[in-house]
């Protein structure tokens, strides 16, 4: 450059500065903290901050905990570069939604007070982005966490609806679907979700223990593994997508499973127009389909936190945004190898 180039800045810009002063002082800025990397906690943190903002509110929730603060709303929309956005006109928005707060995962048991209202305001959040004149076709899991998160999310919708003057909606009452299941166990030759799971595991444990008599089935020996990640208070989620399991069901079945169901209720209701669906489903799952798409664990997803999936009209691509960040993606059921043909013999 010219040393007679006229510059009237006399110092460098901000972010320069912190760049220098950092290597004048050899700080280091690590990418990771613990297991989650920096840009991860900072989308937290700033959420958290959000969260205990809204609880000083007249509406804040029933319950006013460290919980609540956690929950994570909706990320900011990211601007997507004309190519995308060409490919996405015409697709179809559905949102895969964790449970609110549960009572307990030793049951089957519903939502406490604040997974209630965690549900409601998610609908109540949801319904700013829908338009006038559409569907709003709601799914959830076989689960008493699941439904009830559904039938909130509907509530808090309705709601929202009259509050932001969005008109000729069709809300569908909530349905179950057997493809939004939570992940499976192979459990006494039962297949059955990890709540179920566990209370057969409980009790059987007990008269293991109590008789010495050794000689324990193989399923009892993973669930008890996958229970004493969550008692000492680590990730069994993470355990299970890590880890071959012979008695789990796989956690890229699940994600064929959850596309599969996808792209079944987009044809089952490819009479509405400008429809939105809304799953509410399971965290292991959840968590499995976003790995997949992003190609790591973007970790835990909160109560009603969501996966963004925006299925283009082919049918055979989407665009998968989770906590701000979006991936395109081929819809993995479109090609189905040998060792996905669970009726091939050996």
């Amino acid at each position: 450059m010219s040393k007679n180039f006229p510059d009237t800045r006399t110092e460098a810009p901000a972010y320069l500065l912190k760049y220098l002063d950092r290597k004048k002082n050899k700080i280091k800025q690590p990418k990771h903290v613990g297991k989650s990397p920096r840009w991860i906690l900072r989308a937290r943190e700033k959420a958290k901050d959000r969260a205990n903002l809204e609880m000083t509110l007249a509406e804040a929730p029933p319950v006013r905990s460290e919980g609540y603060a956690q929950v994570t709303v909706s990320p900011r929309e990211l601007i997507f570069p004309d190519s995308i956005r060409e490919k996405m006109i015409g697709s179809v928005d559905i949102r895969l939604i964790r449970h609110g707060e549960t009572q307990g995962y030793g049951t089957n048991s519903g939502l406490t007070q604040l997974g209630k209202w965690q549900s409601h305001r998610k609908g109540q959040n949801l319904a700013r982005g829908v338009k006038n004149k559409s569907s709003v076709i709601l799914i959830h899991a076989d689960t008493a966490r699941a439904k009830e998160t559904a039938y909130g999310l509907q509530e808090g919708l309705e709601q929202g609806l009259i509050r932001y003057n969005i008109e000729e909606i069709n809300i569908f009452d909530p349905i179950v679907m057997d493809n939004f299941r939570n992940l499976q166990v192979w459990c006494d030759a039962e297949e059955k979700d990890p709540t179920s799971a566990f209370v057969k595991y409980d009790t059987l444990l007990e008269e293991y223990e109590r008789k010495k008599s050794g000689g324990r089935p193989g399923w009892l020996d993973e669930i008890d593994r996958f229970w004493k990640i969550q008692a000492a208070g680590g990730d069994p989620i993470q355990y299970w997508l890590n880890q071959p399991l012979q008695f789990y069901e796989p956690p890229a079945i699940v994600v064929r499973r959850f596309w599969r169901g996808i792209i079944k209720v987009i044809k089952d209701n490819s009479d509405k127009k400008n429809k939105r669906i809304f799953i509410c489903t399971h965290s292991g799952p959840i968590r499995a389909v976003a790995t997949s798409a992003v190609g790591h664990d973007p970790g835990e997803p909160y109560n009603v936190e969501d996966v963004r999936i925006r299925v283009f009209k082919d049918l055979k691509h989407a665009v998968l945004t989770f906590r701000g960040r979006a991936t395109e993606i081929e819809v993995p059921t479109i090609n189905t190898p040998s060792w996905y043909d669970l009726k091939k013999k050996d």
